[in-house]
């Protein structure tokens, strides 16, 4: 799921579920030339190609679910999950799948994923149309402008035709935050090209606690903005005038990627310079923003 207000983008909203699945984003391809010699063209992940893997594909281990030497019941054994969204991150084609989480071959993935081990990859399956193509060299090359794609197999990422190093495959937290991705804080200097839900976000960050400060010198920025976790219990995140010079400087940090993005590495960052508290608390204010708004009370 993707919310875009101008500049900013919200990505990879997950909610807290019944325990059955585990939620993971797999890298299908890194449209590069496999052990095979052939490469993956981006057309290929056409609307209509992602549209019929999203209502009827299915994610397996290995391939085996496709396996003709394999009986039905050992075919139908090795789908692992399905897919529930697609998206290009980093102009690479990402799928996002949920796994049954009491299947065998997933309780032995479990701790490479927890760990955040990359020993997985991915190999998108089905039919496929090759061409050659000859580049300015004249070196001949087979690419796939076209799929029929009906499966992703998840293996080990040696055994994998297309992988690159790091994580091919990462298991997503089903958390009581949401993340908050942002793609261009150039948006927060061109004022002059604000959006009606961007015009809101900077009220809210820019709002006082309560009414009655709206008067008095003591206002607060952000005060308004709240974390509150999914049993209803609320943190709040008012935040001092020295806080809110620090998140402007959070804000350029991240542009000149000074400061990561990542949540861990971001509390960590703000942890070794004895500012704990406040990364904790500028990592919740757009979360709860969200949230507001969804209860209209934004």
């Amino acid at each position: 799921m993707f919310l875009k207000i101008d500049g900013l983008q919200i990505a990879n909203l997950q909610k807290a579920v019944d325990g059955k699945t585990i939620s993971i984003d797999i890298i299908a391809n890194h449209l590069t030339e496999d052990t095979d010699g052939e490469t993956v063209l981006k057309e290929a992940f056409s609307p209509e190609a992602v549209k019929s893997f999203l209502a009827t594909g299915v994610i397996d281990f290995w391939h085996d679910s496709k396996n003709q030497n394999a009986s039905k019941e050992e075919r139908s054994a090795a789908i692992i999950g399905s897919p529930i969204a697609f998206r290009w991150e980093n102009d690479k084609p990402v799928v996002t799948a949920q796994l049954t989480k009491s299947h065998k071959i997933v309780q032995d993935m479990l701790p490479h994923l927890e760990a955040g081990q990359p020993v997985y990859a991915a190999s998108i399956g089905g039919s496929k149309m090759v061409l050659e193509a000859t580049d300015s060299t004249g070196k001949a090359h087979r690419v796939i402008p076209k799929i029929n794609w009906d499966h992703l197999a998840i293996a080990p990422a040696n055994s994998v035709i297309n992988r690159e190093g790091g994580m091919n495959i990462k298991l997503l937290q089903k958390a009581k935050e949401i993340m908050c991705e942002f793609n261009d804080f150039d948006s927060f200097k061109q004022n002059s090209h604000i959006i009606g839900n961007e015009q809101e976000l900077r009220k809210a960050l820019l709002a006082p606690e309560s009414p009655g400060e709206m008067y008095g010198a003591g206002q607060t920025s952000g005060g308004v903005v709240t974390k509150q976790s999914i049993e209803d219990d609320v943190v709040n995140l008012t935040l001092s005038d020295q806080d809110g010079l620090d998140l402007i400087d959070t804000f350029i940090g991240i542009k000149d990627k000074r400061i990561p993005l990542k949540k861990a590495e971001y509390l960590r960052h703000f942890a070794r310079k004895n500012k704990k508290s406040f990364g904790r608390k500028s990592y919740g204010l757009i979360d709860k923003f969200f949230k507001n708004k969804k209860k209209g009370a934004i």
